[in-house]
């Protein structure tokens, strides 16, 4: 774990790297390339699988931290007043972009679609005291994602449980010692339904860190052995930094594939990937047996990236038409020997007008992957 203290015009930077909903529309992306827009939940398309299948329903989100960070860090070397503007914009866009309102569309979605798991990026932490007292006008408050999203499936009635979630890049902005600051606490987490058996679980950060002077960002892995329906799976939730796959370096993804090298079980891997279908980073993780399971259901898309689009909705969340332009987001499962991928089903959820909250936001800036996976004997 490393800490380096910068200080910025206003004050100092300490960056520490480590430690109401609307009615149950389904997902609709035939805009964006899906036809599959069934619900997971209907049990027929995994029926006829045959002996010993190994059904597993899985909901991907990146949830968007409500606001663009990399606006606020790269504005600190500018000088005191673009660095306060962009801190200002940052957290008032936060304000507006409402998580819990966004949480309880997302719950919606988990109420109507019931996956056994659900793989989460970006469930931040974001705490602000006593701005207003340095003139910005940014309200007092606390709000911590993932108790916000805990709170929305309790209200629903839905029964999930936390895996674990791993805390990563933690920045504390004080502009006023002890008396003004704001803070950003990054987080990805992993939960099950109650009735899902866990065992074996693991979290880990990334050798490899992301700089962008003057922040670290730190990015790692949650593991586990998931048991769903009498048969288990070793799953890992991951948000790998975006550095490493835009340049063409597989250094995160070579990480994750070493610690499933010795995996006997049929393996999934879910997040936002930060990598393109035209990468030889995805060509590592599909040259490793991992199965792309878009492709699986619907096909290449035309050039490999023209359909099936999860990123990205404007900083606001207030796009009247969807911004997304590229796929980033994956599920990609690994059978086990013996095994190959059976019957799959897969729905885009976040890029559909009538996906949005009941004020007009969209649940994030990137979609939700809904999918329905069978391993089946071969």
């Amino acid at each position: 774990m490393g800490r380096v203290r910068l200080l910025a015009l206003c004050g100092a930077l300490v960056v520490a790297a480590g430690c109401s909903d609307t009615s149950p529309v389904g997902p609709s992306a035939t805009a964006n390339g899906a036809q599959d827009n069934g619900l997971l939940t209907n049990e027929a398309w995994y029926g006829g699988a045959g002996p010993g299948a190994m059904p597993i329903r899985v909901y991907q989100q990146n949830a968007y931290p409500g606001f663009n960070i990399d606006s606020v860090v790269v504005a600190i070397p500018r000088g005191q007043a673009a660095f306060l503007e962009a801190l200002t914009v940052g957290l008032l866009t936060f304000d507006y972009t409402n998580w819990r309102e966004r949480a309880a569309r997302m719950v919606t979605e988990i109420r109507r679609q019931d996956p056994d798991v659900v793989s989460l990026n970006e469930m931040i932490t974001l705490d602000r005291e006593g701005l207003e007292l340095v003139g910005l006008p940014v309200p007092d408050g606390k709000t911590d994602f993932l108790g916000v999203f805990k709170e929305e499936l309790a209200k629903s009635g839905l029964h999930y449980k936390v895996v674990d979630s791993l805390p990563l890049t933690d920045a504390l902005i004080e502009l006023v010692p002890g008396v003004a600051f704001a803070r950003y606490q990054d987080r990805d987490a992993l939960l099950v339904r109650e009735d899902v058996g866990v065992a074996n679980v693991k979290v880990d950060t990334f050798a490899v860190e992301f700089n962008v002077p003057p922040v670290s960002q730190l990015r790692g892995w949650i593991a586990a052995d998931l048991t769903v329906r009498g048969k288990t799976w070793h799953f890992i939730e991951s948000h790998p930094d975006p550095s490493w796959p835009a340049n063409g370096d597989s250094t995160h993804i070579q990480q994750l594939l070493g610690s499933v090298a010795s995996v006997p079980l049929p393996v999934i891997i879910a997040g936002d990937l930060n990598l393109l279908p035209t990468s030889g980073t995805y060509d590592t993780l599909t040259g490793a047996g991992f199965v792309d399971l878009w492709t699986e259901r619907l096909g290449p898309a035309p050039s490999g990236n023209a359909g099936g689009w999860t990123c990205c909705q404007s900083d606001s969340l207030n796009n009247a038409t969807s911004g997304l332009v590229k796929r980033i987001d994956y599920v990609m499962a690994r059978p086990a020997v013996g095994y190959r991928v059976g019957p799959v089903r897969f729905s885009i959820f976040g890029d559909d007008l009538s996906e949005r909250t009941v004020t007009g936001l969209w649940p994030a800036d990137h979609t939700g992957l809904l999918v329905g996976l069978v391993m089946q004997h071969k």
